[in-house]
């Protein structure tokens, strides 16, 4: 597999190790956060060894283990939250994020919400916005510069459960198949949890990816 580029950074983060992903504006040097689900000090930390600036908090959907960080996040740095309209009832409702399973239940107001096709700036970086629902109603995720930002849509082998609310086996079959195996065949694809993959190797040895 190409390496990772440089100014893509991993952070697996909590409990369930959720791949919070940073990405820094080669140009500009602002900085948008991805996932940021647990352990604010150390995303904080990374930050801070970048010399950027970071100027929006991103997700893929809004489980708990997700968000955890961002509203320490948001307040450090003062910058906007972004989560797909269809995510904003899971970021506000304790109940279907589930963050009452993991203790004391909370929620999150989004400052800002995206759909489908838009394009989200950060300094002259553009991640596109590529609605993939099965996982939540609103899960989607990112392509920058043959990266793909998969939150738990997919994973290297693998897909997102689809036994939580808003999940669809079928819906999130569909949304692999259809919306990420088009891609560029060697994009790199950086998934909530676990190792990153390509495209190129999901086509060949994901059994959901195939028709």
């Amino acid at each position: 597999m190409r390496p990772l580029k440089e100014n893509f950074k991993i952070l697996p983060v909590g409990p369930l190790e959720v791949n919070c992903v940073i990405v820094k504006c080669p140009v500009t040097s602002k900085i948008a956060v991805f996932d940021p689900g647990d352990d604010a000090d150390s995303i904080i930390d990374l930050i801070s060894s970048l010399d950027g600036e970071p100027v929006c908090i991103i997700n893929t959907h809004c489980h708990y283990d997700h968000i955890g960080a961002v509203e320490k996040l948001r307040k450090e740095y003062n910058i906007p939250f972004y989560v797909h309209e269809a995510e904003e009832e899971y970021a506000l409702d304790p109940s279907k994020n589930y963050s009452g399973t993991a203790g004391t239940g909370f929620s999150i107001t989004p400052d800002h919400t995206f759909k489908d096709g838009d394009v989200i700036n950060a300094g002259e970086m553009k991640f596109k916005v590529i609605h993939t629902p099965g996982h939540t109603l609103g899960g989607s995720c990112f392509l920058y510069d043959g990266v793909l930002i998969s939150g738990d849509t997919l994973f290297a082998g693998d897909i997102g459960r689809t036994d939580l609310y808003g999940g669809n086996t079928d819906t999130l079959i569909r949304s692999v198949r259809e919306r990420l195996s088009v891609l560029d065949p060697q994009t790199i694809v950086i998934p909530g949890h676990g190792r990153t993959t390509r495209i190129k190797d999901e086509k060949w040895f994901n059994p959901y990816m195939k028709e």
